[in-house]
């Protein structure tokens, strides 16, 4: 045959598998990211039927499971907001998720009431406020904290804050975006955060409802499945991706989570597809799926204390977060600990010129990696940089993820374990 044909049948058959690849990526994350995923939270099951989708992958793609499931469960304590979500100041009706945020720990609230502001101009001071709370001034109102301009430990503030004057709720004004979180506990009264531009000064009251429910034992689950190795099947190496995200906030409003991290889990269930379609790998590869990421790393921290294989055969865990972009390059937290498998992981890069730069950091307990790294198994966090700049709210959605460097990030993974 034609060198030149060969040359070519070669390219597009190479273009076509990594095609596929990006393909299927874009799937994965627009199936997690939809409404009807409910942001892989809490509320309406959406973290549940997330874990269903990624276990039928699992299963379509031939993995083996521990104990006859998929499903490693466990329990948590989430608070929620399942319901009515309404907030208004004065007669100006201001929009979820874009105006304004319910703060993680916020109790539920219904009613009207009137604002008491502290900035700057007006800095209280502790017996002012000892004061004032003595005779209840602070009952069926709502604080407005502007601490723009105000030393970081100011005591007042902090108190302020702290609604340590029994105030009906309190207002935190936000001059940065909009970041949604978790919590495991919730307060007894309504606290929001407010965007600057959408709370004016002239504002006299607030009218709101905020439906709230604390779930005690909240049940989750890990979703893990394996290839065994044909030669070493006692030794193990591990991919790992969260698939939870921040859920919803009141009946409309869901965080969608696509580059944080349904582009992970994407890069996951890419990686368990190559590997059960080819050769099979020596050692058993193990893919990891954890909930409860995003409410403190708590799905990776369960299978560390109850570990379906010995921790001392892991031999390396790669785990994945915010895979969706990298124009910039990636991270790799633990990067600074493991010296030589970073090494390694930069000489690939070099080679191949997969990523235009591959930094390092040291320990951090910011993702699923940290509770393997903290029990002696080594460990990378992998996450990309560049590109858009949405994390934790309504903006991170799937039709903006560019994917810049799926596929290379792809393959220097791929490279990488192959030489382990």
């Amino acid at each position: 045959m034609n060198k030149s044909i060969v040359f070519l049948f070669f390219s597009l058959t190479y273009c076509s598998f990594f095609a596929q690849n990006v393909t299927y990526a874009k799937v994965v994350i627009d199936t997690l990211t939809s409404e009807s995923f409910a942001g892989r939270g809490a509320v309406n099951n959406g973290e549940k039927r997330a874990a269903k989708y990624i276990a039928n992958e699992f299963e379509k793609q031939g993995l083996k499971s521990f104990n006859n499931s998929f499903f490693q469960e466990f329990n948590y304590p989430i608070n929620t907001f399942p319901g009515k979500l309404n907030v208004a100041f004065d007669n100006t009706t201001l929009i979820a998720g874009k105006d304004y945020l319910v703060d993680a720990s916020s109790g539920k609230i219904d009613g009207t009431f009137d604002l008491v502001w502290y900035n700057k101009e007006n800095v209280p001071t502790k017996k002012e406020l000892k004061k004032l709370s003595s005779r209840n001034f602070f009952d069926n109102k709502f604080i407005v904290i502007d601490d723009e301009g105000v030393a970081k430990e100011n005591e007042s503030f902090q108190l302020l804050k702290l609604n340590v004057f029994n105030a009906a709720g309190i207002v935190l004004i936000e001059n940065k975006k909009l970041t949604k979180h978790l919590s495991s506990t919730y307060q007894e009264f309504g606290i929001l955060r407010v965007k600057r531009e959408h709370i004016l000064r002239s504002y006299k009251t607030i009218t709101l409802t905020i439906d709230q429910e604390f779930i005690r034992d909240f049940q989750s689950q890990n979703v893990i499945g394996y290839i065994e190795g044909s030669v070493h099947p006692d030794s193990f190496v591990v991919f790992s991706a969260h698939y939870d995200h921040l859920g919803k906030m009141g009946e409309t409003v869901y965080f969608p989570g696509a580059n944080d991290n349904a582009s992970g889990v994407a890069m996951l269930l890419n990686l368990s597809a190559h590997y059960s379609k080819g050769k099979t790998p020596e050692k058993t590869l193990v893919f990891m799926a954890f909930g409860a990421e995003e409410a403190g790393i708590i799905g990776s921290k369960y299978f560390v204390e109850n570990p379906l294989i010995t921790l001392d055969k892991i031999n390396f865990v790669f785990n994945m977060d915010l895979m969706g972009t990298g124009s910039e390059g990636a991270m790799i937290v633990n990067g600074k600990v493991y010296t030589n498998h970073y090494d390694k992981l930069v000489e690939i890069n070099a080679q191949n010129k997969y990523l235009p730069i591959i930094k390092s950091r040291g320990k951090a307990a910011n993702s699923d990696h940290y509770w393997f790294s903290e029990k002696g198994v080594p460990s990378f966090f992998m996450y990309t940089m560049g590109g858009i700049k949405a994390y934790h709210d309504i903006y991170d959605v799937s039709k903006t993820l560019p994917l810049t460097k799926f596929e290379d990030c792809f393959r220097l993974i791929r490279d990488f374990v192959d030489e382990l």
